[in-house]
């Protein structure tokens, strides 16, 4: 996936990611929030009114705060993902490093008292089980079966940084129905920790894909 030349991988979902998979679960949760803070900043960029920078500011560093939390105790009850983290090389540890850090009032990455009290105005990312007998009842797991046999996408048009899920995104599909005083310096603080999430979730995704059986994923080259 890191290769500049490779610019689309398809799969069956269903096949490079099964919804009793621990890891293939996790990963697309945070190719889930991945998706969502690159479109925010996007948003964010160009809003047309303070009102709406505000707005998105704020959905950002909610939004945030409940995926450092998702990896937090995802990493702590899943020895499965714990194994994975830890197979990732220095850089991703310490992306890992700067965004638990980011909700912890003793680390140095620490984004501020501010931060908690914004995480109640937006959602949650899907909760997870390490129990076998109860995993078939997360949404995760319920999404994956529901678009298993729809056709997946990872793609990027100028390298690492432009990766974008797009299985995650016909994952979250299945959850719809059919039919400031230091404002400045607290965003860019934000964007910071966002950008080590967008780079740590493309590591964790490539380890992953990298374990698969041969012929799971197709590699279309530019």
């Amino acid at each position: 996936m890191s290769d500049p030349e490779v610019q689309e991988l398809t799969f069956r979902i269903g096949d490079a990611f099964p919804a009793e998979c621990v890891e293939a679960r996790w990963v697309t949760v945070l190719a889930m929030a991945s998706n969502d803070f690159l479109r925010l900043f996007d948003w964010l960029v160009n809003a047309s009114d303070e009102g709406t920078r505000l707005l998105v500011f704020r959905i950002i560093a909610s939004a945030f705060y409940e995926v450092v939390t998702h990896l937090d105790d995802t990493v702590r009850r899943f020895p499965e993902i714990t194994t994975l983290v830890g197979d990732l090389d220095a850089e991703a540890q310490q992306e890992v490093e700067r965004m638990r850090g980011a909700i912890k009032p003793e680390s140095p990455f620490y984004l501020g008292a501010w931060f908690e009290k914004h995480r109640n105005v937006t959602f949650h990312y899907a909760e997870m089980h390490p129990s076998k007998a109860t995993h078939r009842q997360e949404e995760i797991s319920e999404a994956l079966r529901a678009a298993e046999q729809l056709s997946g996408t990872i793609s990027t048009s100028e390298g690492f940084g432009s990766v974008r899920f797009g299985f995650a995104d016909e994952v979250a599909v299945q959850w719809l129905p059919d039919v400031s005083v230091d404002g400045a310096a607290a965003l860019e603080s934000l964007r910071e920790r966002c950008l080590d999430l967008t780079r740590f979730t493309q590591r964790a995704a490539n380890r992953y894909l990298n374990q698969l059986a041969a012929g799971v994923v197709t590699r279309c080259d530019s």
